[in-house]
């Protein structure tokens, strides 16, 4: 019912769906194993784990993955496929772990990807994702991690991303996104990890970020928010690390927020509290006045200098 192969080269073997009980099969790691997977592969209905990350396979992955309804975890990661994630995945109704992430997978996200209610862990980072985050999002009430980071998509965080209470850490950082931040975001109370760096989105940080007391990182950075940092964020009293450089904030850092440095954000080895709390222009201001930042960036030339204390 398990099987580990030790090839480390060449190709999956075509008769590899002759071992119609299996339910376990691993082949990770070995980045000599080439080729395709082959078409026997989806005639394994009892798979439950299917490992075939970290490896040199390239092609796409069949719509015959529909056959496989019994699989729990499914890892593709670390490889060179190609093309589109196909809509019969949504037969796959035992999912719970899902990783397509560092591969030259492109398309929309089908909309049988939110009919997986039992995921938990989603990934998807490192591909050229495009299209929109369906609002369907939503459905997947059991998601404990979602990574789509490092893709092409556009449009806003779909407000139905607030139903997703288990949520523990939503990375979107670098993933093409824009807009204003919908107030669903602020109902994720267990986030413990919000990365939504190097994106477009821009409006103000909404008092409401007390609400997410569960966070831990914090990550702005590289967006167009405006306005001051909320007070309020110093209800998230094990905040470590907050990142808010080369954004349009303003303003004083609150003390609440200061108040958290002694506590937990400079309890780690690198920056852990940056801000544009530097000019290199005597004759033009910070944009924002910290007294408790360890690091401060020039808005205008995004220089930063740690701040020895």
């Amino acid at each position: 019912k398990s099987q580990c192969w030790r090839i480390s080269t060449g190709e999956i073997p075509q008769n590899v769906g002759a071992m119609k009980n299996l339910e376990n099969l691993k082949i990770s790691g070995h980045r000599g194993l080439v080729g395709t997977l082959p078409p026997s592969l989806f005639e394994l209905i009892n798979l439950e784990f299917l490992y075939v990350n970290g490896n040199s396979l390239i092609g796409s992955v069949s719509e015959n993955i529909r056959q496989l309804t019994k699989l729990i975890d499914f890892r593709i990661n670390d490889n060179s496929f190609n093309g589109t994630i196909p809509d019969a995945i949504k037969l796959c109704q035992e999912l719970e772990i899902l990783d397509f992430s560092h591969n030259d997978l492109s398309g929309t996200l089908p909309s049988g990807l939110f009919k997986l209610s039992t995921l938990q862990y989603f990934y998807l980072r490192a591909n050229s994702f495009t299209g929109s985050i369906s609002e369907d999002i939503g459905q997947l009430t059991k998601l404990n991690h979602l990574w789509v980071d490092e893709n092409k998509f556009n449009g806003t965080i779909p407000n139905s991303i607030g139903l997703c209470q288990d949520l523990e850490k939503l990375h979107l950082q670098e993933s093409g996104l824009h807009g204003t931040l919908p107030d669903g975001l602020y109902d994720l109370m267990n986030l413990q990890d919000l990365y939504l760096d190097r994106n477009d989105f821009s409006g103000t940080i909404s008092e409401r970020i007390g609400d997410m007391t569960g966070l831990l990182d914090l990550r702005l950075y590289e967006n167009r928010f405006s306005g001051a940092l909320p007070s309020t964020l110093g209800f998230c009293e094990d905040l470590e690390i907050l990142l808010i450089e080369n954004t349009n904030i303003t303003g004083t850092l609150p003390q609440e927020v200061c108040a958290l440095t002694a506590k937990n954000l400079f309890s780690i080895e690198y920056a852990a509290l940056r801000a544009d709390c530097y000019s290199g222009d005597v004759n033009v201001a910070p944009f924002i006045e910290c007294d408790c930042c360890d690091t401060c960036c020039d808005h205008v030339t995004h220089e930063c200098h740690k701040i020895i204390t």
